[in-house]
């Protein structure tokens, strides 16, 4: 099939979720705020958002779509992913992950609707704050029985870039093991920078959990995030 026709098939679903998460989005809104914006109602929400995104996903595939799941997570972990499409932060409604909440930059929060319910349900802000006032509040969250979704290497790229340590530090200091995700074909699905989606294979891979303790120690964190992001990449070749 060429690009063209991968696009043309693949745009009807793409411009469905669009139109899905601003119509929610926005009819949701006045029983939220007679409810008082709880944070579990719209963590759960968010959930729901992600699942019928990820539907949508499984049809731009042609059910191309493979899920390789472990057992379930039960202990509050740091989950955190390689970053290839926009619809990355909606790859844990597909592992059944509720109790979540994301560290991400200042502009998600600045979407209308959607950008109030992830700063009411918890997600973390980490615009302005210093890496010890973003591991202070990954604590917190920690401690109510939450998981943390991370992407380390901060914005999307087609190819695996760096990883940042802050992810890992917080592991580290808050004694909480790491879960690596791997998310493959959605940077063909729809690559950064482009508008135009297309269809493509996806396949979603949960690693086993690395435990931070053998990495205490001097630049603990940046050896971490180092073996962490090989464990990804080798699930990518």
């Amino acid at each position: 099939m060429s690009d063209f026709l991968k696009k043309l098939y693949a745009f009807p679903f793409v411009a469905a979720v669009y139109v899905w998460l601003s119509l929610s989005g926005f009819f949701v809104y006045p029983f939220f705020l007679i409810t008082g914006f709880k944070e579990a109602q719209l963590r759960n929400f968010i959930y729901v958002q992600g699942s019928v995104v990820q539907l949508a996903i499984l049809f731009v595939s042609v059910f191309n779509k493979k899920i390789t799941k472990k057992r379930l997570i039960e202990r509050p972990s740091i989950l955190v992913a390689n970053h290839p499409c926009t619809y990355d932060t909606f790859l844990f409604s597909d592992f059944g992950i509720k109790n979540l909440v994301c560290i991400a930059k200042g502009w998600p929060f600045r979407i209308p609707f959607y950008g109030t319910y992830i700063a009411k349900g918890g997600y973390i802000n980490s615009d302005g704050k210093t890496a010890e006032q973003i591991i202070e509040e990954v604590r917190k969250k920690l401690s109510q029985g939450l998981h943390i979704g991370i992407f380390p290497e901060g914005t999307r790229r087609k190819t695996t870039g760096r990883f940042h340590s802050l992810a890992f530090e917080a592991a580290i200091k808050t004694k909480t093991p790491v879960v690596p995700f791997v998310i493959k074909g959605l940077e063909e699905l729809l690559p950064p920078g482009s508008y135009f989606p297309k269809k493509a294979d996806v396949e979603y891979i949960q690693l086993d959990s690395v435990s931070p303790k053998q990495f205490e120690g001097d630049a603990g964190g940046l050896k971490m995030a180092r073996y962490v992001k090989k464990l990804i990449v080798s699930q990518l070749k």
